[in-house]
């Protein structure tokens, strides 16, 4: 699954223009310079993707038509209801709803994706993530409805590291690992029809913990470190 992000106010002020900081979405996209063919990976410190030449921004709908059948998670930065009705729009136009999840970190940004449309699918938002090892713990989770078709959370001792997480205490982290990870919880939210992945993983020891935990997917920014460790697995 190929993950992608829109919207969010700090990533429309990223632009530099000729010296002075301005927002993307005040530019027409032709007007945009290229993605830079060198950029270092968010949650992997002194690793960099690198592109032979500069290419220019894409947008959603080039993707949906280059990889048509390409699962894809979108996530929808908290923004304006505008955003929301457009990626459901090119969603339904090229027929993807059921190949491609979205929502957001944002509870309340996850709730209007399925509001306006409730034939995509859609991911946890961070409150359900919380919420649900939680209830898990006090034997309610059974009881409860859950409304997303991915449980996608991060594996708290290992973004600490590096990723996600990386600002909070150690211990914190070490503590709510067995609860966000736990394997009767993972396998209650498959047994009700919930998919379930890590993320961002990128070296096979990191791998082989989602396994034992008992993940069903992985988030990686490298997918061919990815697809060479399965193949192993598969011989």
């Amino acid at each position: 699954m190929t993950k992608f992000h829109f919207g969010d106010d700090q990533l429309d002020t990223m632009l530099i223009w000729g010296g002075v900081p301005e927002k993307i979405s005040e530019h027409s996209l032709q007007s945009l310079p290229c993605c830079l063919s060198e950029m270092e990976v968010a949650c992997e410190p002194g690793e960099f993707m690198r592109c032979e030449t500069q290419e220019p921004l894409l947008r959603l709908e080039d993707l949906y038509k280059e990889f048509p059948k390409v699962p894809m998670q979108i996530d929808v930065k908290p923004g304006t209801s505008r955003l929301i009705e457009k990626v459901s729009s090119l969603t339904t136009q090229y027929n993807r709803e059921h190949i491609t999840a979205w929502g957001a970190f944002s509870h309340t940004t996850t709730v209007q994706c399925r509001r306006h449309n409730p034939n995509m699918l859609t991911f946890c938002s961070m409150v359900e993530c919380a919420m649900y090892p939680l209830l898990m713990v006090v034997g309610l989770l059974p009881f409860i409805p859950i409304r997303a078709e991915f449980y996608m959370v991060p594996i708290p001792n290992i973004s600490n590291k590096s990723g996600f997480l990386s600002t909070y205490p150690k211990w914190f982290c070490q503590l709510i690992t067995p609860l966000m990870c736990n394997p009767v919880l993972l396998w209650h939210l498959q047994r009700r029809g919930v998919r379930t992945g890590a993320w961002v993983l990128n070296h096979p020891s990191e791998f082989r913990t989602a396994d034992r935990w008992g993940f069903e997917g992985i988030i990686t920014d490298f997918p061919t470190r990815l697809r060479d460790y399965e193949g192993k697995k598969e011989k």
